[in-house]
């Protein structure tokens, strides 16, 4: 039974990365959170385990395509805050699977926005946007107002979802609202990131040793924060009388290979790159053995070029400012990957 006094979140996505962090700190000013989990996630909980917050959260299965069920979930809980986080997240999986994309990070948006507009009117929206909105921009930082030429079907999704929530937010009132979130990281961070890839493989070859990782081009530089900081931009926005659509970013890039880099020192590696393009490998200095090499089955059709994201905005509107310096995300990553390896765990 709800309490009327409590206040109440309902975050879709709960168990991925963000809405694990998002949770924990919704927990930690006393919310009650529920979290929405698709059928067959219900048992990959271990972010939320991590955290030490599996308990405390209700979770509650719910699929974005079902508009019914997610009326009745609305009616019945009456969240305050509703964090929509939930889609599909992978751009190299959107060119194999556009229609999946597309389909899921338009429709699954239209169905949250028809469910609170007719169970909860009166709550915050956030809706979770992405930096690949901007594509190959013409500009080197991007806000609010840089004009959107995105490069692959995961930014056209994102993209045709956040106008959608602008039109309900202009048509119906609604106080829904688009967070543009540029990479976001931690040790949460599913393994199909390269991030996470990295961090994962350094700790392999620093505890158990083996063959050397398989990356795309170490030139790919993009504008990477902490996931940790980005939630508490999301809970800012939310916090705001008048909501708007807000970019949610470090305002610094870094290349693959510098990530690499500092991964690979925080494991006691020393790197050193040699050769160039395809051809590109590195190397501990110490022991001869390969950490890394290029490969043509991980580049992508079409790249999106290095941009950086411009947070005046939100740092004005809000007071929040990022806290995490990317050597520091990326420490923790490699400290966490090491430490379930130590300890038995590789599979998550």
């Amino acid at each position: 039974m709800v309490h009327k006094a409590d206040k109440i979140a309902f975050i879709t996505g709960v168990t991925g990365q963000d809405g694990a962090h998002l949770a924990a700190s919704l927990l930690r000013d006393d919310w009650r959170v529920y979290g929405g989990f698709r059928r067959g996630s219900s048992s990959n909980t271990w972010r939320l385990d991590e955290l030490g917050i599996t308990k405390r959260v209700t979770l509650v299965e719910f699929q974005l395509a079902d508009l019914r069920h997610m009326l009745s979930v609305f009616h019945e809980i009456k969240p305050h805050h509703i964090y929509n986080l939930a889609g599909e997240s992978h751009v190299a999986d959107s060119f194999k699977y556009p229609n999946v994309a597309l389909d899921t990070n338009t429709r699954g948006v239209i169905n949250v926005l028809d469910a609170a507009r007719s169970s909860a009117p009166e709550a915050k929206i956030f809706f979770a946007s992405s930096s690949e909105i901007f594509g190959n921009s013409s500009r080197d930082e991007c806000s609010e107002s840089t004009p959107c030429r995105p490069s692959n079907p995961y930014g056209v999704s994102k993209l045709a979802a956040q106008n959608l929530v602008r039109i309900y937010r202009e048509s119906y009132g609604l106080s829904c609202f688009s967070g543009i979130l540029f990479n976001h990281e931690g040790p949460l961070r599913g393994r199909q990131f390269v991030t996470r890839k990295i961090s994962y493989n350094i700790a392999r070859l620093k505890v158990s040793g083996g063959g050397p990782m398989e990356l795309g081009s170490l030139d790919s530089a993009r504008d990477w924060g902490a996931a940790k900081d980005y939630v508490e931009a999301m809970r800012a926005m939310a916090s705001l009388q008048k909501v708007e659509d807000m970019v949610i970013a470090s305002g610094r890039t870094a290349t693959v290979r510098d990530v690499l880099t500092m991964a690979a020192r925080s494991a006691g590696f020393d790197p050193v790159f040699d050769g160039k393009g395809l051809n590109e490998v590195c190397t501990d200095r110490r022991t001869g053995v390969r950490l890394a090499q290029v490969s043509n089955k991980y580049f992508r059709p079409r790249d999106t070029k290095a941009i950086k994201g411009n947070a005046t905005l939100i740092e004005n509107a809000t007071g929040w400012t990022r806290k995490t310096e990317l050597a520091e995300i990326v420490e923790e990553m490699v400290t966490a990957d090491i430490n379930r390896r130590r300890n038995g765990v590789t599979n998550v």
